[in-house]
């Protein structure tokens, strides 16, 4: 829920490179590089070649879907590695918006000669160029490129080892603003190994992802991309300067499956963030897959504008292994019931019937379970875990899970209703409780029109075990009727529960860092309040019914100057806020702060959320129907 209120950012670490295998294929073909260097056109007219090198061919243009120096067709050893490598953009944003943001496309146009120089006097004078030299006794072969975007110069080049990989780099200088800002450079890579079909992406854990992702460099060292028939592999290895992402470019990786549409000229503009794009819930595995890379470039005003700022991943041919044998079942997973249309919905069976849509280490079999089962699911840190199954659309269903979740972080189980190209048409979320045993939880809905496919998903930041998911089908239903306006709430109840914190932060949800939020002897009341600082945040949700006014009262101070706030948001069925009113705290000394809202047709939850930059204390809340006391 509280994500569409307040968005939170993860700044990252990550590690560098690992080796590379010297491959035995070398074609040598010096003679045609020599000819190609002069064939080459005018130095700012868009150009194309065809290169054969040291067991490399590839063909190169600076006039692609205007997406820079495209690499398309790449073989090594004879063998296909990529159908193309391109940068679609390099998205620029500014300290405090003083410009922009922008959205560079190198287009054909972009395309300038390197009058001031270039990296390592490599393009200097030339719009497109390439050599040989050698580094560390490695020969290798560069193709660079020369834009110019306002008062920015960009030079894009790919480094080709003899020893097989790829450099994928880009550089860039100048001051459009005389601001602290970052370039964002979005690299695109179409695998198509051996071909585009049977393509897999693992990353350095060894698991298959199966389903479109997003991820950051900090979860691995490096993604491999293989063909699942031949084992031919290629490495994704990211450079130890290619930057942390930031709350405006938030992924370091989006795999997508391939799709024309997608891969040509920039169309999400300067606030398109890849990781919020494309992402269809579609299968990766066994397919084309296209690997968006994102590397981030960071530029200090106070350096100047002629200090060259560097980027960008390695790409690794590896040594061909044949791939592992499948992990031995004990049994096929058990077929759905008459009654379940889930199959293993107990997980007697371990996760056989289900899918990982995150790293599935954190989604293993617990021996703690409900009682008459000998076998539930952990979900932590982030895991998840689904199963699709065929549906009707208007036929109504029913989603029943046990869970036992410790924490205070995000926890939901989801069922989603999925049209035949598997888009996402309508959404239903419940969130899992923290009262540290299982309890019963159900999601019910009716399929609307264009409904293909039923999706069940059981998400967890914290420590949670799920068991005994069960989904049932009824029959063809009318839309349900809207609840009569009127009190369906206890009259004079406080529909919070814990509201001074006296049993610490029991059924309250973190929707920051759980570290952020604790639990302080400094309150207003009682013996316990809530203590927030870090751009923390805790909300806890409750029922309302549409024609009521709900009134929120909570004692609140801030210890220091930045900004501290409570916030009443009522919501419909899929958690988007219909009404939201945040009333800042303003003063160090405790205060009363209220808030009164009317239900709206279409709510059905209401939550608080609680929020501060610098320790915040917060201490007995209260919200009832408008007119009540408690």
């Amino acid at each position: 829920m509280c994500r569409s209120i307040i968005e939170t950012t993860r700044r990252n670490d990550f590690s560098g490179r690992s080796g590379f295998s010297k491959n035995l294929y070398r074609t040598v073909n010096l003679l045609w590089i020599v000819a190609a260097v002069a064939l080459w056109f005018h130095p700012t007219m868009a150009q194309a070649a065809a290169i054969d090198w040291e067991g490399w061919s590839f063909d190169v243009s600076t006039n692609n879907n205007s997406s820079g120096l495209v690499l398309s067709n790449v073989k090594y050893g004879e063998k296909v590695i990529l159908a193309k490598a391109s940068m679609p953009v390099m998205r620029v944003e500014y300290d405090n918006d003083v410009c922009g943001p922008y959205a560079d496309i190198l287009s054909r146009y972009a395309l300038r000669s390197a009058t001031a120089g270039a990296p390592d006097s490599a393009c200097d004078g030339q719009a497109v160029c390439q050599r040989t030299f050698t580094r560390n006794g490695e020969q290798m072969l560069e193709i660079g490129s020369n834009w110019q975007i306002g008062e920015y110069q960009i030079y894009q080049t790919y480094y080709f080892s003899e020893n097989g990989y790829i450099d994928a780099r880009v550089y860039s200088r100048g001051l459009q603003c005389t601001v602290n800002h970052a370039h964002h450079a979005h690299w695109l890579f179409d695998f198509d190994i051996e071909g585009p079909e049977n393509d897999q992406i693992r990353r350095e854990s060894g698991s298959v992802e199966t389903s479109e992702f997003n991820d950051l460099k900090s979860n691995t060292d490096f993604w491999t991309i293989q063909d699942s028939v031949s084992g031919q592999q290629v490495r994704v290895v990211p450079s130890v300067d290619d930057g942390e992402p930031d709350d405006f470019s938030e992924t370091d990786v989006a795999v997508r499956a391939y799709k024309s549409s997608e891969t040509g000229r920039w169309s999400l503009g300067a606030r398109g963030e890849i990781g919020d794009n494309y992402m269809n819930n579609e299968s990766i595995d066994n397919t084309d897959l296209v690997f968006w890379y994102v590397s981030h470039l960071p530029h200090s005003a106070s350096e100047g504008s002629s200090l060259w700022h560097a980027s960008g991943p390695r790409i690794e041919v590896l040594t061909e292994e044949p791939l592992p044998p499948p992990p031995p079942t004990s049994e096929p997973p058990p077929e759905p019931t008459a009654f379940n249309l889930l199959a293993n919905g107990d997980f007697e069976s371990g996760k056989a019937g289900w899918f990982d849509c995150g790293n599935d280490a954190n989604t293993t079999v617990a021996d703690s379970s409900v009682q008459g089962s000998t076998s539930g699911l952990r979900i932590n840190n982030g895991g998840c875990l689904y199963q699709e199954v065929t549906a009707t659309a208007g036929d109504s269903y029913t989603l029943s899970c046990q869970a036992e979740r410790s924490g205070a972080n995000w926890t939901i189980m989801e069922l989603s209703y999925l049209d035949a190209d598997y888009n996402s048409i309508q959404t239903e979320i419940q969130q899992i409780n923290a009262d540290g045993s299982f309890s019963a939880y159900q999601l019910s809905g009716t399929a609307p029109s264009n409904t293909a496919y039923a999706l069940t998903l059981l998400y967890s930041e914290d420590d949670t075990i799920f068991d005994n998911c069960v989904l049932v089908a009824g029959i063809s239903t009318e839309p349900e009727p809207e609840p009569s306006p009127g009190p369906a709430n206890p009259s004079g109840t406080n529909l919070l529960s814990n509201a001074e914190f006296e049993s610490g932060l029991t059924n309250w949800n973190s929707c920051a860092s759980a570290e952020l939020v604790s639990v302080s002897d400094d309150s207003q009341s009682g013996a316990q309040a809530l203590n927030i600082t870090g751009s923390g945040c805790l909300y806890q949700e409750f029922p309302i019914t549409p024609g009521n006014a709900y009134a929120m009262s909570c004692q609140a101070k801030y210890t220091g100057a930045l900004y501290t706030s409570i916030t009443l948001a009522l919501m419909d069925e899929n958690y988007t806020a219909l009404q939201t009113t945040e009333v800042p705290v303003n003063s160090t000394n405790y205060g009363t702060y209220n808030a009164t809202l009317t239900a709206p047709t279409g709510s059905r939850t209401g939550t608080v959320v609680m929020y501060s930059e610098e320790p915040g204390q917060f201490d007995s809340c209260t919200v009832v129907l408008a007119g009540d006391n408690v």
